[in-house]
């Protein structure tokens, strides 16, 4: 008996609680590669995150400096492990979340 409500609980929390694991993905101007944000929610002038850059295949360290959105999504960041400042353009994903709402709506 204890053995059923164990796997019934686990079953429940697998179907109702997914792990929510999130990048964004999209483009360096300055090295012309892609960079990965694993978490998007922290881009915020100010904050320090973390970016990983495919053209060295490492993560870098970096301090937001500006977030525009107009369409895509521009952002300025210091990079802390090379001392250079880049930028990254990436697709603005509360408008393609807007898109695709209304496209089924």
């Amino acid at each position: 008996m204890k053995r059923s409500l164990t796997i019934i609980i686990l079953i429940v929390l697998i179907l109702f609680c997914p792990l929510s694991i999130h990048a964004w993905d999209d483009y360096d101007y300055d090295s012309g590669d892609y960079i990965e944000i694993e978490n998007p929610e922290l881009v915020a002038p100010g904050k320090d995150i973390q970016v990983y850059d495919f053209s060295d295949g490492a993560y870098h360290d970096v301090n937001v400096i500006s977030v525009v959105r107009d369409g895509t999504v521009i952002i300025e960041v210091f990079d802390h492990d090379t001392g250079d400042y880049r930028t990254f353009e990436m697709e603005d994903e509360s408008k393609a979340k807007d898109s695709t709402i209304s496209n089924v709506l």
